[in-house]
Order: C-alpha cells, then sequence, then structure tokens
C-alpha cells in the first residue's frame, strides 16, 4: 500500500511540474517581441475590417467611428444647426471622437506598459477590440439597439453606447501601426495616404520591390474600399450586426495569428 501510495504521489508531483513547465514556457513564449517584418500584412487585413465597420456604421447610423476627420466636419457644421435633417448628428460624431482619443491615450498607455511589441500585448488588444465589437453586436441583436436608433436622437441616446465602443476599439488599430512603425499604414483613416501616395517620386518608377511603403499604401486603400463595399452589401437592409460579427471575428484570428509570429531576431519556436 505504501509503495502504491508513493507513486501516485510522485507520478502527481512529476504532473504537476510539467504543468507548471508548460506554463513558463508559454509566458517565456508570449513575453518575447514579435517580429515586425511582414506585420504590414496583419495592419492591411485591419484597413478591410475599418472599411466593414466604417461603412456599415455610416449606412446605419450616419456616423463614423475610424474617419474622426468626417466626425469633426459634423461637429463643426453641429454649431450652426447643421444638416437641418439631422441637427443632432453632431452628438453621435462628437461622442465617436471622444472615444477616439480615449481609447488612443488607453491602447498606448497599457502597450507601452506591458510591452508593445510582446506576442502576448499584440494578442491582448485584438482580444480586447474584438470583445467590444462582440457587445456592440449583441447590443444589436438583442434589440437595445434599434436599426433607427440613429435618427432617435435626442428623445433616445442609446446609438452612442456601441458608436462609443466601436470608436473606442478603432484606436488599437492605429496606436499598433505606431508601435510597429509602420506609420504609412494608419489604418484607418486615408487622406494621407492618398497624399503620400501622390507625392511618392518613385510611384511609377520604382519597381514592385524596391519600393514598399508605396505598395503597403495602394494596397491598405484598396483593402480598405473592399471592406466598405462589404458593408454596405450586408447592411442594405439596415441590419448592422453581421459587420460586426465579421469585424470581431477578424480580430479574434489576427490576435491568435500573434500568438505564433514570429519572434524578432529568431525563428517560430511553439512552446
Amino acid at each position: 500500500m505504501t509503495d502504491v501510495h508513493s507513486d501516485s504521489s510522485m507520478d502527481d508531483s512529476l504532473e504537476v511540474a510539467k504543468r507548471r513547465g508548460r506554463m513558463a514556457r508559454w509566458r517565456q513564449h508570449l513575453a518575447e517581441d514579435a517580429s515586425k517584418e511582414y506585420a504590414d500584412l496583419i495592419l492591411i487585413v485591419t484597413c478591410f475590417i475599418s472599411g466593414l465597420v466604417d461603412s456599415a456604421v455610416f449606412n446605419v447610423w450616419s456616423c463614423f467611428v475610424s474617419m474622426q476627420t468626417g466626425n469633426t466636419v459634423y461637429v463643426g457644421l453641429g454649431m450652426s444647426g447643421q444638416p437641418l435633417s439631422q441637427p443632432y448628428r453632431w452628438v453621435k460624431s462628437g461622442t465617436a471622437i471622444l472615444s477616439f482619443c480615449l481609447g488612443t491615450y488607453f491602447f498606448s498607455r497599457v502597450c507601452r506598459l506591458l510591452g508593445p511589441l510582446r506576442r502576448g500585448t499584440l494578442f491582448g488588444s485584438f482580444i480586447f477590440q474584438a470583445l467590444l465589437c462582440f457587445i456592440a453586436g449583441i447590443l444589436v441583436v438583442s434589440g437595445v439597439v434599434h436599426k433607427d436608433a440613429g435618427n432617435q436622437l435626442p428623445r433616445n441616446y442609446i446609438v452612442l453606447l456601441p458608436l462609443g465602443l466601436l470608436s473606442f476599439q478603432s484606436a488599437g488599430q492605429i496606436v499598433m501601426s505606431r508601435m510597429l512603425l509602420y506609420n504609412e499604414l494608419p489604418t484607418i483613416v486615408l487622406t494621407s495616404t492618398y497624399c503620400d501616395l501622390m507625392f511618392d517620386p518613385l510611384l511609377f518608377t520604382a519597381p514592385v520591390t524596391q519600393n514598399p511603403k508605396r505598395n503597403r499604401r495602394f494596397v491598405s486603400a484598396v483593402a480598405l474600399v473592399l471592406g466598405a463595399g462589404l458593408g454596405g452589401v450586408l447592411t442594405k437592409g439596415g441590419d448592422i450586426a453581421d459587420p460586426l460579427w465579421i469585424a470581431g471575428g477578424v480580430k479574434v484570428v489576427l490576435g491568435l495569428v500573434w500568438v505564433f509570429w514570429r519572434a524578432e531576431g529568431g525563428a517560430i519556436r511553439l512552446p
């Protein structure tokens, strides 16, 4: 009996030690900085997400959640009670701007605190962004936020809740592009992208392999337009839930991709 009990205790100890070893390897794996090489591919996918979400939200709720220039113009118009058809549009746009600014402050500070390029940080950022998209989707499918919620101001301000959540999460994308040093891929706006693309003296002369910034700018614009087109198709009937599910799902996938991304200066090593 003693030997059996001793063997069982030893097996349990070995299993605990193995489990602790695996957890330690995972912690070390997630703490490693991810390589910035080819990270532009992930950022281009987020451009598609921006087009998808922004077109869907604007089509249904008449507001942007990523492109804050348009929202700033609407806030300015609101100072004179314009547009007459939607005099309270400035409230939605102002909420989006404020939420975006808070999101940028949040993501930038948290990323710096945790280590901006760590696999775990990049994974957590995308998962949190996805969670906010899913919450906004749940608010829609549950009926808390109706299709015409964007036109209910000032009687009902519920539309400001999903707008705030979506604007907050969109800030995580541009913060990531800054941390990864791909400033030519802001992921949420195209005005500077168009300008820099046309400003490039080698726009039409440099081979594809010799002008990566030009290539990224061009592909990011195409990705955003394609996302916007899909958002328009999915919201023809006024239902915004599907684009939000897609955006959240894609961000979950991108978060998982970061978990297995090659480390800076090394190869992929699974824990």
